[in-house]
């Protein structure tokens, strides 16, 4: 059976991740020690004695209204793809698109490319301009769920932004698979991704001029990534940790909204609220470009004077963003608090507990998290496993207990993106997340045993407990920073 909630917060037991299932008698021993009772999510459980029965077809077709027109075909999601193959086309697609245009892009992703019906940056096949405007009147307003609803109480299904939340299931919990397969989402991601980030350079270029920085253009990109979050988030984090340019600020400015945006959604969060938190995510440091840039590159530790000038940027980002109209106030609260903590050692007004606000402290854990878990001026980039650790022991003091808890089960231990190593001593970066078995997600595996690179590297999918030459089933023994063994994942495709 699949255990889908504790009677205690998940980082006070003995297990790893929210949600596992339970295979032999040994965990389900462990389990009695430690709680009275569990939730269950039949849905996901495995076996005769414990499955659900099959849902009505008219129950079914309600609970996915919101997401109905994403929906791929079951066939097409168990259909076999070369990972590998889809990248090199991309790449060729994004070398093509800059020397020929987007038409010769379109052609190289030709047998990729997957046109949705609501989306806005892909007409007829071809990669266009995004109408700013084009996402918000046609939007559903159901919160974009991803794993788990907390177990429905009376009065509780309302979100914290308003929005309602969905019904639960007989044992009070939703889960919903992405509705689309993780290299078709990719295909139609990457020309978010690369919008994004050539409107974050044009804002830039502005703010440098003096200039009042136009976000009607980024908020039309923002609201596309939400429709892309919402049928399968890990095609946008696999871009936003992956694709590297040569600026450190929009990889990280790209890298927070994409998580903040996961995140929300695994909150339950609106999709205004979420697409928000992107906005937010995409804008917070843009005041930083206002900082001497010796200050933000220095190596080594900072004098107190220097952190007392480095603080300023948070009001330089609200003079700038307050003078555009499509600032919104919610967007401007998160910027205005996403370095405030719970504790009241954040700045600028030492602001403590609920005063700091959900959405802008889900802008400051993110904050953190990309940080360490990606290269700096300053620093190394952190494996995403330390990066978590260092989150946990914040938890109850620089952040609530419950939002770490829930970012901790949302990432897991093992995020698109990381980089790992497995027992078979083969090292490979985690493409997919399996969200059931999360300890045993998707990796294309980059380094053979010997630790030299494979020249065209193959997916392994761990669900299927595919044996190594041994016999032994491969798993997962250790998580590694970027740099590993002389791996950057980004060179291998997308950079």
């Amino acid at each position: 059976m699949f255990v889908s909630e504790l009677d205690r917060p998940w980082l006070e037991s003995p297990f790893l991740l929210q949600g596992f299932l339970i295979e032999d008698q040994a965990t389900l021993d462990q389990l009695r020690e430690v709680c009275r009772f569990v939730y269950v999510d039949r849905t996901r459980s495995a076996g005769d004695a414990w499955r659900s029965e099959p849902e009505p077809a008219s129950e079914q077709s309600e609970r996915t209204a919101g997401l109905g027109r994403f929906q791929a075909p079951p066939e097409a999601r168990r259909h076999p793809v070369d990972f590998f193959a889809l990248l090199r086309s991309l790449r060729s697609a994004a070398g093509s698109g800059r020397a020929a245009g987007q038409a010769s892009a379109s052609a190289a992703m030709a047998p990729w490319l997957h046109v949705y019906p609501d989306s806005i940056g892909i007409r007829n096949g071809v990669l266009g301009e995004a109408r700013p405007d084009g996402y918000l009147p046609g939007a559903s307003s159901r919160p974009l769920l991803t794993g788990m609803v907390p177990p429905r109480r009376a009065g509780a299904d309302v979100g914290r932004d308003g929005s309602r939340l969905a019904a639960g299931g007989s044992a009070g919990m939703v889960y919903v698979e992405p509705s689309t397969p993780l290299e078709e989402e990719i295909v139609a991601a990457l020309p978010l991704v690369e919008r994004a980030q050539s409107l974050l350079a044009q804002i830039a270029q502005d703010v440098q001029r003096s200039l009042n920085p136009d976000l009607e253009r980024l908020r039309g990109v923002v609201s596309e990534m939400v429709l892309s979050v919402a049928r399968n988030p890990d095609a946008l984090l696999w871009l936003a940790r992956l694709r590297k340019t040569d600026q450190y600020s929009y990889d990280h400015s790209l890298d927070v909204a994409a998580h903040v945006m996961i995140f929300g959604r695994y909150l339950g969060l609106g999709d205004e609220s979420i697409a928000t938190l992107g906005m937010a995510g995409m804008l917070q440091d843009v005041g930083k470009l206002s900082m001497p840039e010796r200050l933000l590159h220095k190596i080594g530790p900072v004098t107190p004077r220097e952190y007392e000038i480095f603080k300023t940027h948070v009001e330089f980002s609200l003079q700038i963003l307050s003078a555009s109209p499509q600032a919104t106030p919610q967007m401007l609260e998160i910027v205005a608090r996403h370095h405030e903590r719970c504790d009241g050692s954040g700045y600028p007004h030492g602001l403590k507990g609920d005063a700091v606000g959900l959405m802008a402290e889900i802008a400051g854990l993110c904050d953190v998290y990309c940080a360490m878990t990606r290269e700096r001026p300053y620093g190394e980039a952190a494996s995403s496993q330390a990066a978590l650790d260092t989150v946990r022991a914040q938890r109850g003091i620089r952040f609530s207990q419950s939002t770490v808890d829930q970012f901790v089960q949302c990432i897991g231990l093992y995020p698109v993106g990381a980089l790992v190593e497995l027992n078979t001593g083969e090292v490979g970066v985690v493409v997919a997340q399996n969200r059931i078995r999360r300890l045993k997600p998707r990796v294309m595996i980059l380094l053979g045993p010997d630790k030299k690179p494979n020249a065209y590297p193959h997916t392994l999918d761990l669900l299927y407990d595919q044996g190594s030459a041994t016999g032994v089933p491969c798993a997962i023994v250790r998580s590694l920073p970027p740099g590993a063994f002389g791996v950057e994942p980004s060179e291998f495709y997308l950079a």
